[in-house]
């Protein structure tokens, strides 16, 4: 019988690999596109929640600064009792030890995912001095949804302040529905899209007989050198 240590290796050649750089990306962008497609919050705050986490620890290990880092604004001795409440609907669906019989509280969640994604997008910006296309779209729909936090003595806030004015009335619903019949605004969103899903691609063109034979690439796809 296999000990711990030969069950935990695993020798097998890797598809690929990915960095944590790109571990947070792919959490963000999937957000991004649940919130676009109305997909459940909660999980959607799930994947927000792990994003901040581990921009959190990526800091921390390369002794850089966030733009938004809760903690500054806190002082010492309330960071443990912030952070019980910050990330008590993360806790609650990830543990059952401590909070078997409780039910958990639900108030305003979407607003809630929505500012905690603007502020986990930043700090990877501020982090990886790296801005997807996934993050603008979802950084114009903060700014429509809060205006006052735009700068408006920028001559960028003063445009973006004039052109929300012929879209106030929208819902967030039609606000994605026409970044879907105008995505050429942002041309670089549907490519990100395919690259986070390109593990999964095979997965739906290979039959069961060929994925139970351990098949990882369908010859029925056309493969486009990149």
């Amino acid at each position: 019988m296999k000990d711990q240590s030969e069950i935990d290796e695993d020798d097998r050649i890797p598809r690929r690999k990915i960095n944590k750089q790109e571990a947070v990306r792919h959490l963000l962008h999937t957000s991004i596109r649940l919130v676009m497609k109305m997909e459940d919050p909660f999980a959607i705050h799930m994947l927000v929640q792990s994003a901040e986490k581990l921009l959190i620890d990526i800091a921390k290990k390369q002794s850089k600064l966030l733009r938004v880092d809760m903690e500054d604004y806190i002082k010492p001795e309330f960071h443990t009792a912030f952070f019980n409440r910050h990330r008590a609907t993360y806790n609650y669906f990830k543990h059952a030890d401590k909070d078997f019989a409780d039910d958990l509280p639900v108030h305003d969640i979407m607003m809630l995912n929505v500012l905690q994604l603007f502020m986990t997008a930043s700090n990877y910006i501020e982090l990886f001095k790296e801005t997807t296309d996934h993050m603008l779209l979802f950084f114009s729909l903060v700014f429509h949804l809060s205006p006052q936090i735009i700068r408006p003595e920028t001559s960028f806030g003063t445009e973006l302040l004039k052109t929300m004015k012929t879209t106030e009335y929208m819902t967030p619903q039609s606000f994605f529905e026409a970044f879907e019949n105008n995505s050429h605004m942002l041309p670089r969103f549907w490519s990100e899209a395919s690259k986070d899903m390109e593990d999964v691609i095979d997965f739906y063109h290979l039959t069961f007989v060929e994925l139970r034979a351990g098949e990882k690439k369908s010859r029925r796809l056309l493969r486009i050198p990149k």
